[in-house]
């Protein structure tokens, strides 16, 4: 069944125009890792102020000016993502790496609404000058192998 649809998505006229124009498939790629590396980019410095860098740094002043960025590159990573996964569905869906990164993706979204769901929720009390609780500096430790795990993912889905 799933194979059966990723060739019907690897048929759609969007997906042969990515594969056989010779600037979509590499624009697209350039601004998926553009995206990726303004994701993961945010995402370690709210994570190493968490495990103790710039503990004088509010975290949740850090948060506010840093998330919004965040949220904007993966919504960027992910719509470019998914043009990748178009123009190649058909290799895709049985890649392991490919499913790997796509598992690794959801763990980090868990990892992410635990974090602003649980320790995050009483920042206050650890904000500035005061070592992040256990819980928050295990998930920030999580946050940056997870999304490690994401980027080698990527780069090796074509040599799998």
């Amino acid at each position: 069944m799933a194979i059966d649809i990723a060739q019907a998505i690897h048929q759609l006229p969007l997906a042969v125009f990515l594969r056989t124009n010779a600037l979509a498939y590499p624009l697209v790629e350039s601004l998926h890792l553009v995206s990726i590396a303004l994701l993961f980019g945010s995402i370690v410095l709210v994570d190493l102020r968490i495990l103790g860098l710039t503990r004088n740094l509010s975290l949740r002043q850090l948060a506010r000016h840093v998330l919004p960025w965040t949220l904007l590159a993966f919504l960027c990573a992910a719509a470019t993502g998914s043009l990748l996964f178009v123009a190649h569905a058909a290799d895709l869906i049985g890649n392991r790496v490919f499913i790997a990164k796509i598992g690794l993706l959801s763990l980090a979204g868990t990892n992410a609404v635990m974090f602003h769901t649980g320790p995050y929720v009483n920042v206050a009390s650890w904000d500035v000058g005061q070592r992040a609780p256990p819980s928050a500096r295990v998930m920030a430790i999580a946050s940056i192998a997870i999304w490690v795990g994401v980027i080698f993912c990527g780069r090796w889905i074509a040599y799998a």
